[in-house]
């Protein structure tokens, strides 16, 4: 009895209750492990977001798989069973585009692509020197489970970042924290110029 304790109540117990001290710097208890975050910079440094340091970038055969359309996003980071994704996209926009309108066109898009899906939040994420998110999360019915997705978009100059989490359901509690951290710290990295 006190082996299953140790190994599956505790980790269990940190992951529910402790995540709330934890930050992005200091990382979260996640399905049972201590998950860091490193901060990365994309798009010929553009931007920078923190990225998990387990992730790796997903198998370009496994990108074709999962993201079949040539829509698919640039950037795509998985972890090793390939359950957890966390995408990232710049899309070009014109410049009186409203991220808002963003937001409502991708929900309806995704409400005529997907029947039952359901949608549950909506945040502002905004933090004095980062990009203001416009996020949402929804849950799609997938195969054999459904998968929870958060997403977010967000205005740099004249583009926009679109970020996307997604996760089966059950580890959607585990990782929300971490997420909206990830979302509330993406920083526009100032490129030097030559004098």
């Amino acid at each position: 009895m006190s082996n299953y304790i140790d190994e599956k109540i505790i980790p269990l117990k940190l992951e529910y209750c402790g995540n709330e001290d934890m930050s992005l710097k200091e990382g979260y208890f996640i399905d049972g492990k201590l998950e860091i975050f490193i901060k990365a910079s994309y798009f010929n440094d553009v931007i920078s977001i923190y990225t998990p340091s387990s992730f790796i970038d997903m198998p370009k055969e496994i990108r074709e798989i999962k993201y079949p359309t040539n829509f698919r996003p640039e950037i795509i980071k998985t972890n090793l069973a390939g359950d957890v994704n966390l995408s990232i996209s710049l899309i070009k926009v014109s410049e009186d585009t409203e991220v808002k309108t963003l937001v409502t066109d991708f929900k309806n898009l995704l409400s005529k692509a997907h029947t039952g899906i359901k949608f549950l939040e909506y945040d502002e994420l905004e933090k004095e020197g980062c990009v203001k998110m416009y996020c949402f999360d929804f849950i799609i019915p997938g195969i054999d489970e459904r998968i929870y997705h958060k997403t977010g978009l967000g205005k740099i100059g004249r583009e926009t970042v679109q970020i996307m989490f997604n996760c089966r359901e059950p580890l959607s509690w585990a990782w929300k924290k971490a997420v909206n951290d990830i979302l509330q710290n993406i920083k526009p990295v100032r490129k030097k110029t030559n004098e």
